[in-house]
């Protein structure tokens, strides 16, 4: 059976899935969706794609889709994944999911209720590297899984978080098999951050047009607990430049560690090995890099070495036709979001917070709600 899909939102990141759709076997990309005509087109005619629309509800009820990816801004993933999930359309969102977990527990809901697939795209886990380290883990090749350090890009921490750090969540869930609780310290120009410090995170972060919603601070460090025991820290923080090579895994063990980073001259992810636990600036045993046959990253017959999003589509597509649940399906799709609400409520509070969070409101809009309003603000 030949799977028809559509993109809505025609941005930087639909490349990705259009390159995935076009290149998986009995896969169509017959449909693409943008408000905006320029983008519309221009993504349209790269991938020879006929049927376009700027109205998403057109194409959900022209089309016939099987699977409809969601590239929009985070804001927009609830309203077209409600929409398609009435359309009976299986479908795959960019990250983050949304910009809060309300919206988050109606779309999982509606799809669910519906009788379709919602999965969140971390394509991480996918890859053949994290994959073959989390296999190394699971035989105790590196000892006792003891703790797994990410650092950003380099944005300021409140936008990266919703960036980047929801794929750290969850490729810490991925190896530490689930996360229990999150602790996290957040601050902005060298104070703890407070309900003054809450803003759209356009407002926070100039060089990139995302829209995350509403943010808050320029660094943090993010302490998570495993539901095995291992740790997981996460450092965000601003500086020049940015350095996106530095995304990757370091993973701890008892016996030995693991390191998965983009080599920073070809941005193709790198697996190293370290048969020592404790690092030493000369004389730690050399680290070797592990390398895996080409075929483990060939997906039907072309070669994808670097964290692409095929290796997700393809999940979705093989979810599909099999007739189960994705990886990050249903409620799955919800922890890594989970963990940036923890983050906020956690640095409140001064406490850890557990997932499943009780309070399913935004954390930073829900302390903006509770600010009295002045009577300034009342008599205007």
């Amino acid at each position: 059976m030949t799977l028809r899909a559509g993109i809505v939102g025609c941005g930087g990141i639909s490349r990705s899935h259009a390159t995935a759709y076009a290149n998986l076997r009995d896969v169509d990309l017959v449909a693409l969706c943008d408000i905006q005509p320029a983008a519309l087109q221009t993504r349209a005619d790269e991938y020879a794609v006929s049927n376009r629309y700027t109205d998403f509800r057109e194409m959900f009820e022209t089309e016939g889709l099987d699977v409809v990816s969601v590239c929009t801004h985070a804001p927009l993933h609830a309203l077209i994944t409600i929409a398609a999930a009435e359309s009976g359309i299986n479908v795959l969102s960019e990250k983050p999911l949304s910009t809060d977990l309300e919206n988050a527990d109606q779309m999982v809901t509606a799809c669910a209720d519906a009788g379709v697939r919602l999965a969140v795209s971390h394509q991480y886990r996918f890859t053949p590297l994290f994959c073959h380290a989390k296999a190394w883990i699971q035989a105790g090749r590196i000892g006792e899984l003891r703790s797994i350090r990410e650092v950003g890009k380099g944005r300021e921490a409140g936008f990266e978080l919703m960036e980047m750090g929801v794929h750290y969540f969850d490729e810490m869930d991925f190896f530490m098999d689930g996360i229990e609780w999150v602790h996290g310290q957040v601050t902005y120009h060298g104070h703890a951050v407070g309900v003054g410090d809450i803003m759209h995170s356009s407002e926070l972060c100039k060089t990139d047009r995302r829209d995350n919603g509403m943010v808050a601070g320029d660094t943090m460090l993010i302490h998570l607990g495993g539901k095995r025991g291992a740790s997981g820290v996460v450092e965000l923080y601003r500086r020049e430049p940015l350095h996106g090579w530095m995304m990757g895994p370091h993973i701890l063990g008892s016996e030995g560690q693991l390191m998965i980073k983009p080599n920073p001259k070809t941005g193709i992810d790198e697996m190293w090995y370290c048969p020592f636990d404790v690092s030493f600036a000369a004389h730690t045993p050399q680290w070797e890099r592990i390398l895996l046959p080409q075929e483990d990253f060939t997906v039907d017959g072309q070669l994808w070495p670097d964290r692409h999003s095929i290796w997700s589509v393809r999940d979705m597509v093989n979810a599909i036709r099999e007739n189960k649940q994705p990886e990050l399906g249903g409620s799955k799709a919800l922890t890594s979001l989970e963990c940036v609400s923890a983050v906020y409520e956690s640095h409140f509070t001064g406490a850890r917070a557990y997932l499943p969070l009780e309070d399913r409101r935004h954390p930073l809009i829900k302390r903006l709600n509770s600010v009295p309003s002045s009577p300034a603000r009342e008599e205007a």
